[in-house]
């Protein structure tokens, strides 16, 4: 219910002597709920916050971003397993939403007592912010639209409204007035409609009403949650919403925007949930009071839907350092081999048939994938490549079907399920893929297992200098060096390189048509340094046997150690080649 307490010194928000209309639970101790139902649970990433309430998700550096409404603090934590977090602003006066600009490099923050700011991520305190608006009645969470120039709020004290602001001016125009203590807001991505959450009393208390910008007219959604806070869209779809309901419930529901269903999606949550964030599929964050933590929301099958890469099975690949390993005598060996070029994803389609899958999606580091791949069908009289076009189904895009038992062995390969161009993902090193599986109207049932591969698309290098003959006789342009004793040193020094040591060497020297032999391949020291040899360091009477005048062929070879489950790529492969006479 709503009601007027009178601040406490013990409370985080609190100042002697002064009343002020608080939010329902703002001053509420914490309850002892019933035991609940098995679900989802939450592993915590930090704890002992102060008074956590609105976040906000950066892709770019994989950091959630929250306020601590008690220490005045903007604070961050990595995505698991790299969940270290810290403070980066402080001074702020009870902080209630952060929200970051689309490429980082400003936060913006409501303020309790009434302002928006605007604050460079280079230089995130209080005192370097710029005022955008001041004089919002107890701003709550808060919605960016910087293309246009704008944001939105909700004010909480009465009279409860959502306004619109602009970012240059700081203008504020009122949107919809008449609120009931109104906490949460989002827009669809279209900015027709937005959805806010109530803390509403009597019998439609705990109210989400979707608000039409453009008249101002409101639908009531759902009633009956205890006490909801921010709202986060469950999908890009948008066609669900997660809301925290804090104490006594403690718990986060998903509210459907077309029906209002409301489904119980986390129970046991850490005392007094504000704020959710859903960044990539299968990953929800969950702000609550003073802990921040992750949640696996995807049901994952018991056997791995994602079979592995190629013909390496997703065993052979360590989920530590991303390398692939299979055992000796393999139908395809390799040894602590990284990823690169086309990756052919192979897929479970009987077990994902068997499970009452229609479609599957593809997806890399999170963003589905919606190339066009290929693959050899049987038309009746020869296997014939074959185009796959990713098809979008109901709302979901970047899906394709799921063979039946029947179709496996129609195609060729049978478990062929995507060509997953590594050069695509950006930079070097750790990359996630997994597979979400979704029924024939294309809503998401289950995903697989999620693999992590070690991706490097550099190519080696490879030099070397002409032959001396020592002290200072350098090869001429013809490649000819003059001895004068067979006890001079003949000497060729090279280069050999791969800036992630992810390569072997080998050289070789033949005199006439004579190997002379090659030395074992070894592999390039950790780190990737930039390795100089002088593998040749001999006297002409060694090299030249019986000959008075004889050509030579000294070579370097680097070898890239990159795989894409069925060959080496010898693409990022490197070669020097260089030719000499010795003649008295």
């Amino acid at each position: 219910m709503h009601v007027k307490l009178a601040y406490d010194l013990t409370h985080p928000k609190g100042k002697a002597g002064a009343t002020e209309e608080l939010r329902a639970d703002d001053a509420l101790p914490p309850v002892t709920t019933q035991e609940k139902m098995p679900g989802p649970t939450q592993t915590p990433l930090q704890t002992g916050l102060k008074h956590v309430v609105g976040c906000d998700f950066e892709q770019a550096t994989n950091r959630l971003h929250f306020v601590e409404f008690a220490a005045g603090k903007l604070s961050s934590v990595g995505v698991p397993p790299a969940a270290s977090a810290y403070s980066f602003g402080t001074g702020y006066n009870q902080p209630e939403d952060v929200r970051l600009s689309v490429f980082g490099v400003y936060a913006y923050v409501t303020e309790r007592t009434g302002d928006l700011l605007r604050v460079s991520i280079l230089g995130p305190n209080r005192r370097e912010a710029h005022v955008v608006t001041t004089g919002l009645n107890t701003p709550q969470q808060l919605f960016l639209d910087e293309a246009h120039g704008v944001a939105y709020t909700v004010e909480y004290a009465s009279p409860g409204s959502l306004v619109r602001i602009d970012l240059e001016t700081g203008a504020k125009t009122v949107v919809a007035a008449a609120l009931d203590h109104p906490i949460g807001l989002v827009l669809t991505s279209d900015l027709q409609f937005a959805y806010v959450s109530e803390q509403t009393t009597g019998l439609d208390k705990g109210r989400i009403s979707r608000i039409q910008l453009s008249t101002a007219g409101r639908t009531t959604l759902t009633t009956g949650l205890t006490n909801p806070f921010f709202l986060t869209w469950a999908d890009t779809a948008e066609d669900s919403l997660y809301v925290p309901q804090r104490d006594p419930a403690n718990s986060v529901v998903r509210v459907g925007v077309t029906s209002g269903a409301v489904n119980t999606f986390l129970t046991g949550a850490p005392f007094r949930p504000s704020c959710v964030a859903a960044p990539y599929p299968g990953l929800l964050f969950v702000c609550s009071d003073s802990v921040v933590g992750s949640v696996n929301t995807a049901v994952v099958a018991p056997t791995d839907l994602l079979m592995g890469i190629g013909q390496i099975p997703i065993s052979s690949i360590d989920p530590t350092n991303g390398r692939a390993s299979t055992p000796p005598g393999s139908i395809y060996y390799v040894s602590n081999a990284p990823f690169g070029g086309t990756l052919p994803v192979m897929v479970n389609y009987e077990l994902a048939a068997a499970r009452g899958a229609a479609y599957y999606q593809v997806l890399a580091d999170g963003v589905v994938q919606t190339d066009n791949w290929n693959v050899y069908v049987w038309n009746g009289f020869a296997f014939v490549q074959q185009t796959v076009a990713a098809e979008t189904v109901g709302t979901a895009k970047g899906c394709f079907p799921v063979h039946t038992v029947a179709e496996l062995s129609n195609h060729q390969p049978p478990n062929l399920g995507y060509q997953l161009d590594s050069t695509a993902l950006g930079s070097g090193g750790q990359h996630n893929i997994q597979l979400q599986f979704l029924d024939s109207s294309g809503a998401a049932m289950f995903v697989s297992s999620q693999i992590s591969i070690l991706v490097d698309n550099v190519p080696c290098v490879a030099t070397l200098e002409p032959p001396t003959l020592l002290p200072a006789t350098t090869a001429n342009a013809c490649g000819l060096l003059n001895y004068g004793s067979t006890s001079s040193t003949v000497s060729i020094s090279c280069t050999v390189y791969q800036p992630y040591a992810n390569a072997t060497y080998s050289t070789s020297l033949t005199r006439g048509f004579t190997p002379l032999g090659s030395p074992p391949p070894p592999t390039l020291p950790s780190g990737g340094l930039m390795v100089e040899l002088s593998p040749i360091t001999a006297t002409v009477a060694q090299l030249m046997g019986t000959c008075s005048t004889a050509a030579f062929a000294f070579e370097v070879y680097v070898a890239a150690t990159m795989t894409n489950g069925l060959w080496r790529q010898s693409q990022y492969d490197a070669e020097a080649l260089v030719g000499f006479v010795l003649a008295p």
